[in-house]
């Protein structure tokens, strides 16, 4: 079923980016999507750190509301010693070898996390559980921040994550962000670089725009005027798509829906993730089918 809003080319309100307790939401995914139903929204993509989608991609509905799905993931690398954060969107379900590519990226997590327990030195400090170290969940600074503040090593926020940004005690993440960009490229996927700061976007897009990068995440709260609208203009320059979301993780009061994207960045948005689709349909229809078998043979 096609969402009212896609037949009439208006995709409505969308937001591109929130989070799940698999990585570092609040919530488990359904809560996720039922929240954004009563939220009003009506194209979501959970993005959770180095992992693969769990809710279907596609259009869901509950009473006379629609909600389209995307099939999204927020992949984590580096550039010039610092980490970045590189969104993923599908067309349709995410292929499985990208799949297996982010159950890795998790994996790698879980060692990262285990290297900054052992750095901080805190006995009462537990390593990554099984779920992690199998790439089925993934761990942040914001699992180390809780660890530390129920242990009593910090009072809040701000101090557990002054102690965690000290030299070298959590492991800079080694998948360089190009390559992140061409992984991504290469499963079919539609890069936009995650809450670019105007500065690093002046320096380091035409760089990612080689690699493959097709967007700026430019539209998201909390964002002032001067930096949203250098954000646009780098991404008309290099002909890229301004993308936007809340980054919704829940541990706020800020409900679900309270920031959307709507008008023309949210129509072309989903038009280029469709063209993508229909161009991955011609794709497929254009391989030569596989030989038949011919009767009475036995297929080997």
């Amino acid at each position: 079923m096609l969402s009212k809003h896609r037949t009439s080319g208006d995709p409505g309100r969308i937001d591109l980016h929130m989070h799940t307790d698999r990585s570092d939401g609040r919530f488990p995914p359904d809560d996720v999507l039922s929240r954004a139903f009563a939220g009003k929204l009506d194209v979501i993509a959970v993005a959770d750190h180095d992992l693969p989608n769990v809710l279907t991609p596609g259009v869901h509905v509950r009473g006379a509301r629609e909600l389209r799905v995307i099939a999204a993931a927020e992949v984590s690398g580096s550039h010039a010693g610092r980490e970045l954060h590189l969104l993923v969107y599908f067309p349709g379900e995410m292929p499985e070898e990208f799949r297996a590519f982010l159950r890795e990226r998790a994996k790698v997590r879980a060692v990262r996390y285990d290297a900054a327990v052992a750095k901080l030195g805190f006995s009462d400090l537990a390593v990554a559980d099984e779920p992690a170290r199998v790439g089925d969940r993934s761990l942040t600074r914001h699992h180390l921040y809780n660890a530390l503040k129920t242990g009593g090593h910090v009072r809040d926020l701000r101090e557990g994550f002054a102690l965690l940004g000290g030299a070298g005690v959590v492991p800079l993440i080694e998948l360089p962000f190009v390559d992140a960009i061409r992984a991504a490229r290469a499963a079919g996927g539609l890069t936009s670089w995650a809450h670019p700061s105007l500065v690093d976007a002046q320096a380091w897009t035409s760089t990612f725009v080689a690699a493959g990068l097709q967007g700026l995440e430019g539209v998201r709260p909390h964002v002032d005027r001067r930096t949203r609208n250098g954000l646009k203009v780098i991404a008309e320059q290099h002909g890229l798509l301004l993308t936007g979301g809340s980054d919704w993780h829940g541990w706020h009061e800020t409900p679900l829906g309270t920031f959307a994207v709507t008008g023309e960045r949210a129509r072309d948005f989903v038009a280029r993730l469709d063209h993508a689709s229909l161009q991955a349909g011609l794709a497929t229809a254009a391989r030569p089918a596989p030989a038949s078998t011919p009767p009475h043979s036995t297929a080997r």
